[in-house]
């Protein structure tokens, strides 16, 4: 009996033991049935696919060189810009976020640069520059804008700079306001207005914010723009910047570039550069 009752707890255990192995290695339903339910909830928080502008869906995988009057969409993961009204000027960009800008002199306005198709007030950008050779800004640059407002307010439409070097006076004429260090740097803020000019939203009458540094940054260094210090400053003044982040507007979004801009020329050069996201 005893041998009987023995067999019988062995012959148990096996099983138990199969049973056990097999569920060790056997698909967790709940896991199955979470797996689908965080996919699902990644998709809501995703960003929609760029449609409404054709240009935005361009992509370039390697070094990519621009020289048409306009240009927009990514270099690997980079987001850029590239616009002139006339004249010379050239876009150089590759998947690390590495950037060359050549101009000539003449009588024409250029904006261009990498950096992210929507702003975020919270953004920080890493920046090193080799090189700038008579730039009329290096600056972080955007928009903002909300199709709710009243078009003729032009708080509606906000051009923004936190200019880092220039020949030119930033905000130069306009209404000053708070003074403030972000990351060591001393900026005083400004805001001008523009009637009937160019924008992200066709023609219209809107706000430039500034922030311009006491002095210029230096080359050769890696710099930090904490780009929420500057919004903090710009409400302390009153001066809201509105929606960052849509596709709202005519002509472009509201996009967020570490831009080099000339205008009004007076003679050719170059910047050039790396910049990255310094929050992560």
């Amino acid at each position: 009996m005893t041998s009987r009752l023995t067999q019988a707890l062995l012959t148990s255990a096996l099983i138990l033991g199969i049973a056990g192995c097999d569920s060790s290695s056997a698909p967790d339903a709940a896991a199955e049935v979470a797996q689908p339910q965080a996919e699902q909830a990644a998709a809501a928080q995703a960003k929609p696919p760029i449609s409404k502008f054709k240009a935005y869906t361009q992509r370039f995988e390697g070094e990519t060189l621009l020289t048409q009057p306009h240009a927009t969409g990514h270099v690997g993961d980079w987001f850029f810009t590239h616009w002139k009204d006339g004249g010379e000027a050239s876009f150089k960009l590759d998947p690390q976020g590495n950037f060359k800008i050549d101009w000539v002199d003449g009588n024409y306005n250029y904006v261009g640069g990498p950096g992210w198709e929507r702003g975020d007030r919270n953004r920080v950008i890493g920046y090193h520059l080799n090189e700038d050779s008579g730039a009329s800004y290096v600056t972080l640059y955007g928009w903002g804008y909300d199709k709710d407002m009243d078009p003729t307010d032009p708080a509606h439409l906000v051009e923004y700079y936190v200019v880092q070097r220039g020949v030119r006076t930033g905000g130069q004429g306009g209404e000053q306001g708070v003074t403030f260090t972000s990351n060591g740097v001393e900026y005083t803020t400004y805001r001008t207005v523009r009637t009937e000019k160019p924008s992200i939203n066709n023609t219209a009458t809107f706000y430039q914010y500034w922030s311009r540094p006491k002095e210029q940054l230096p080359l050769g260094q890696d710099h930090k723009i904490i780009f929420a210090d500057h919004v903090a400053a710009w409400e302390r003044n009153g001066w809201k910047i509105p929606n960052m982040d849509n596709f709202d507007a005519s002509d472009d979004p509201t996009y967020q570039v570490f831009a080099v801009e000339v205008f009004l020329v007076e003679k050719g050069g170059t910047v050039s550069g790396r910049v990255w996201d310094a929050a992560e």
